[in-house]
């Protein structure tokens, strides 16, 4: 059973409308099921309303499973908009919703992000939350148990761009082609000059976001020769490109350093290794001593060396193999980032655990103090954990947790953050300078701590696969 993207839209009693068949469907016209649906929106004063307060949600079956009965899929539909805190059970004041069965095969959610009560619903992850209702679901019905994910795939093409990609005679879409320039850009690259320096050679359009401080806080990529009906050029941001090819996230791999064992002080900042320095910064992870260690570091460096190379070699190699050579670098790229990702976030997930607890206590008392109206929110995700270990590392460095803490929530917004454990994090670490692998901290009486248990590595299904 896939969960579609629960996006935000535009405009649109039930607080609890059940599944609509389509035989029912003339009883009762579009305006007024949306104006139903709209009440607690045009409740407000005007200046309050949201500009999108539509979540429309679709869910289907996997292919070859049984059909769902009406009021199967009813239940479907109730758990679901439980489960993403759209309209919980028992919540008189909640959302109000309405399922809709086009098809044998499918349903499309839609509710208003506006509660009876005027105030917004708690609908932090609710795709995670939805597609892990979904296998529970899968089993108690019956259907085929669909794998997990873990979020960090790439977005694929959408119908509009392989249509358009076909019209144009290219044999993949611009999102791919600079997915991998992109990707090719950075295999190598010492800092983020440099990174920028290597796209604009490769003769695409870099469009860079600054803020009013100078800072540059994202960048966007066009290929020179798409252009949309207007005559102007497509831009795509690098985290629509890839989740690991976002700002912050390039930013987190340049600033580990290289991976190689060369000191990084042979290398002036900016200055280039030479035409093999990609191919020797991707092979050195794995030499033998690096596949002796212990560390889930070793192991991800390795990883990340591997795929640098293969992106490398494919950007310089003969057109007779650079065809194949891209297939194999996009293919254990897709093999590998959940691997990548899941060790360091899992090293300081289980750090953060092992802090005693009135240290832990005393964080989240920081936190409280610092972010008042999203500390609730910050301690209940997954990501607590490593910040909290982030938090002690920053300390134990000779920082003021508490005023790095502020200076990271100040540096820019948290509201559109998707995680904002992980956005802190990654500003902590990098406001603090603190190294990319954390040491297992000291126990408070000056004893070091007993090695870390390993633990199995949490995955969640991503919203449409």
């Amino acid at each position: 059973m896939a969960v579609g993207p629960a996006r935000p839209g535009g405009r649109t009693d039930g607080r609890q409308c059940t599944v609509r068949p389509r035989r029912q469907q003339s009883a009762a016209t579009l305006k007024q099921l949306t104006d139903r649906l709209d009440l607690p929106v045009l409740a407000l004063a005007k200046t309050r309303r949201p500009a999108q307060h539509v979540w429309h949600c679709p869910v289907r079956t996997a292919p070859g499973d049984r059909h769902l009965t009406d009021a199967e899929w009813a239940e479907v539909a109730r758990r679901i908009v439980h489960a993403t805190g759209i309209a919980e059970d028992g919540d008189e004041k909640a959302c109000r919703w309405v399922a809709v069965r086009h098809a044998d095969d499918h349903i499309h959610l839609v509710a208003t992000l506006v509660r009876v009560d005027g105030r917004r619903p708690r609908r932090h992850q609710d795709g995670t939350r939805a597609q892990a209702e979904c296998r529970k679901i899968e089993a108690e019905f019956g259907l085929q148990i669909l794998n997990a994910g873990d979020r960090t795939a790439a977005q694929r093409p959408t119908s509009a761009e392989r249509s358009k990609a076909e019209r144009t005679g290219r044999t993949e879409t611009p999102r791919v082609t600079l997915r991998e320039s992109v990707r090719q850009a950075l295999a190598g690259a010492s800092d983020e000059d440099e990174f920028f320096r290597r796209l604009a050679e490769t003769g695409l359009r870099v469009d860079k976001r600054i803020a009013p401080s100078g800072d540059t806080i994202g960048y966007k990529v066009a290929l020179p020769c798409d252009r949309n009906r207007d005559g102007e050029p497509v831009w795509f941001s690098g985290s629509k490109l890839a989740p690991d090819l976002s700002l912050p996230k390039i930013r987190q791999r340049l600033d580990a350093g290289p991976i190689d064992d060369e000191p990084a002080r042979d290398r002036q900042p900016g200055e280039r290794g030479g035409a093999d320095q990609p191919v020797h910064a991707a092979t050195q992870p794995t030499s033998p001593s690096a596949r002796s260690g212990d560390d889930g570091e070793d192991a991800a460096a390795q990883l990340v060396g591997v795929g640098e190379l293969l992106d490398a070699v494919a950007q310089t190699a003969p057109a007779s193999t650079r065809k194949e050579l891209g297939e194999a670098a996009r293919a254990f790229e897709r093999a590998t980032r959940s691997h990548i990702r899941a060790e360091r976030a899992d090293n300081r997930a289980r750090q953060g655990r092992r802090l005693p607890a009135p240290v832990r206590n005393r964080y989240a008392d920081t936190v409280a103090a610092t972010l008042p109206d999203q500390a609730d929110q910050v301690l209940r995700e997954p990501g607590w954990d490593a910040l909290a270990a982030t938090l002690d590392q920053a300390e134990r460095a000779g920082h003021d947790p508490a005023a790095l803490l502020k200076e990271a929530i100040e540096w820019r917004e948290l509201d559109t953050a998707d995680n904002v454990t992980d956005v802190l994090v990654w500003r902590l670490r990098r406001l603090g300078n603190l190294p990319a692998t954390v040491t297992p901290p000291r126990a408070r009486d000056g004893r070091k701590a007993p090695p870390l248990a390993l633990i199995g590595e949490t995955r969640s299904r991503r919203c449409g696969s």
